[in-house]
């Protein structure tokens, strides 16, 4: 391990009360029970709170790719059932789509996966993953005005 710079570790501590209390709240408001549904979260918080000026931390990036992941899953659960084959190309229509749309966020190709194992409904798309989705954007947005640096988001779009 590197020896840190003053800077260095209070950057990590700053890391630290972004994720943990987000996520927490996250599951508790959500309620905890949906937490394997919102696995995909645990990266997309690490994207947001430690590379908040990456691409794929912009809000329409996290907002429309786990939203627009979720619907796939779920097309695919409803026209093929869940198996292999759908999972794999669930990942690879999130995948083309976010390439597609310029709102690539890597952690929204787990939503595919989840929808499909957990054999979720269109509900999931509004409870729990849309309202989670919007706790940590308010989260992240303030946290970053607490802390030095740039203010996130750099870009909205």
């Amino acid at each position: 391990m590197k020896s840190l710079t003053r800077a260095a570790l209070l950057e990590l501590v700053w890391v630290f009360a972004g994720i943990a209390p987000c996520l927490a709240l996250v599951l508790w408001l959500i309620d905890a029970e949906h937490g394997l549904a919102l696995t995909s979260l645990g990266s997309t918080a690490i994207l947001l709170f430690c590379f908040p000026a990456h691409e794929g931390s912009r809000p329409v990036a996290v907002l429309a790719s786990h939203l627009l992941g979720a619907v796939i899953g779920i097309v695919l659960l409803k026209l093929l059932g869940s198996n292999m084959w759908t999972m794999g190309a669930g990942v690879a229509l999130i995948a083309i789509a976010m390439k597609l749309l310029g709102i690539m966020h890597p952690p929204a190709g787990a939503n595919p996966l989840i929808v499909l194992n957990l054999k979720s409904s269109w509900l999931f798309v509004a409870y729990p993953l849309l309202p989670a989705l919007l706790i940590m954007l308010v989260a992240v947005l303030i946290w970053s005005r607490l802390r030095p640096g740039p203010h996130w988001p750099l870009r909205w779009v």
